[in-house]
């Protein structure tokens, strides 16, 4: 799925210190900022099942289901 980078996007930052596989080799990536991390979104639903999880959505070997 492509979603839109752009500044009305849903969007959240997370700071790498606070990730447990912050250095797993082949994990999913954001844009680099402020020594953390912004990720978009394609819905709201999507980014709340994002900040309660982020480790899990973006670890190397995550599938994701229903889509």
């Amino acid at each position: 799925m492509e979603v839109q980078v752009a500044p009305d996007a849903l969007t959240t930052l997370i700071q790498l210190s606070e990730l447990s596989n912050a250095a797993q080799p082949g994990r999913h990536q954001g844009v680099a900022e402020g020594g953390g991390e912004r990720f978009y979104f394609c819905g709201r639903g999507c980014l709340l099942d994002f900040q309660d999880e982020p480790a899990r959505f973006l670890d190397a070997g995550f599938q994701p289901s229903g889509m």
